[in-house]
């Protein structure tokens, strides 16, 4: 199966409807398609799919380290501008900010912001032939972005990832209440 990674800035809504159905938790769905597709147009948050046969089947988006807090602030001056939608989700950003923004994180790390398998495309072949696959696309992202190391953060109750990540051997780095971020360092 010939699998390819591609950066890019083409099917945003497509993209973005994806990340929607199926991270529910993702802030981007409160914050609207809008809000996404200029923080991508802006390079804030970059964008790859992956493909097989020209068709998505999988999502990953990444955030720089040099744009870790610029995004943060990006969405406080988002939701001042527009406070209906700190009223609509109202509990829901209240949770979002209890996310750590403060992490000791450096140059070498790039965040990864949405991973989403579309799981489907992926029945063919084992799953340690599919984790092989998005290590190797971790490494060309990190390689993009001059970076060796990703971290990221979910859910605590969402198994799916726990279970994902753990084997793939990323490791836990800060904890809260509801959060878990996890980083890995590739060679």
């Amino acid at each position: 199966m010939n699998f390819k990674l591609i950066k890019t800035k083409k099917n945003l809504n497509k993209n973005y409807k994806l990340i929607s159905n199926k991270i529910t938790s993702s802030i981007f769905i409160h914050l609207g398609f809008n809000f996404f597709k200029q923080m991508v147009q802006k390079n804030i948050i970059h964008l790859y799919n992956v493909k097989l046969k020209n068709k998505i089947v999988a999502i990953i988006t990444v955030v720089e380290y040099k744009h870790y807090k610029i995004l943060s602030k990006k969405i406080f001056y988002h939701l001042i501008q527009n406070p209906l939608i700190i009223i609509k989700n109202f509990f829901f950003l209240v949770e979002s900010l209890k996310k750590n923004t403060n992490l000791k994180i450096n140059k070498n790390y790039l965040h990864l912001l949405h991973l989403i398998i579309l799981k489907n495309n992926f029945l063919n072949i084992s799953i340690k032939k599919k984790d092989a696959l998005l290590t190797k696309f971790y490494k060309k992202i990190l390689k993009n972005h001059k970076a060796n190391q990703l971290f990221l953060c979910f859910e605590k109750n969402n198994l799916k990832a726990y279970r994902y990540y753990s084997r793939n051997k990323f490791k836990i780095f800060n904890k809260n209440t509801n959060i878990i971020y996890l980083k890995k360092k590739f060679d």
